[in-house]
């Protein structure tokens, strides 16, 4: 597979691309490109080795996440005028912690390394995804499309790269080894857990219907 670096300046590339084609053609304005940019470069480099128990995406992921969530926690304890002073600043870094140790613990426990994360899949399911969760910031229909098409154009790049480097080309020789078509799946190694992938792409689907139509 590609080297960490490898994912994270094709990433960053792709989201440059990205953003320029889409200021370029003009279907959003040069104030959205920074989501490119950002987006891409994350979901390349980090989004599709969340399952890699031993590596720097997961580990990462889940100290933002960590952060991010004791802060949102501390903000809503303070506007609570019935709880106490040590419950206000104790549950805070009590989330963080459950976050990143034992969601973290979790996660790594019904995730396996070149599973669902891996494939074609999860790529739409991290585009559709993102663009629900951008409704809630009430985005213009085109901005919102072209921020989750330019995450899961990073996405699907860490994929290719994966498969790229699954082969061999050195003196023209076309050698796979035995990743080859691990990335770029269409289901999981579990059969729940394809089951369970497409149900999540169905339900998508359903609640950005508008949106993959103006894609279509």
């Amino acid at each position: 597979m590609a080297s960490f670096r490898t994912h994270i300046v094709t990433g960053v590339a792709v989201g440059y691309a990205a953003g320029a084609i889409a200021v370029v053609y003009r279907w959003v304005s040069w104030e959205t490109t920074p989501f490119f940019m950002f987006l891409a470069s994350f979901a390349g480099s980090f989004l599709p080795d969340l399952d890699s128990d031993s590596g720097k995406p997961v580990a990462l992921v889940f100290d933002l996440a960590a952060i991010l969530s004791g802060c949102l926690a501390f903000g809503y304890c303070i506007r609570q005028s019935g709880l106490s002073v040590p419950l206000q600043l104790g549950i805070p870094p009590l989330v963080a912690l459950v976050i990143r140790f034992e969601v973290l613990r979790i996660f790594k426990k019904f995730t396996a390394h070149r599973g669902i994360f891996h494939s074609i899949p999860a790529a739409l399911i991290a585009t559709l995804a993102t663009a629900w969760l951008l409704r809630f910031w009430q985005l213009a229909p085109m901005d919102i499309l072209a921020i989750s098409l330019s995450l899961g154009a990073g996405f699907l790049s860490h994929l290719i790269l994966d498969e790229i480097y699954a082969v061999d080309f050195e003196g023209g020789r076309f050698k796979p080894n035995n990743a080859l078509g691990s990335a770029l799946a269409l289901w999981a190694p579990s059969i729940p857990v394809t089951i369970a992938a497409y149900l999540a792409l169905g339900v998508l689907l359903f609640v950005n219907w508008p949106l993959v139509e103006i894609f279509l």
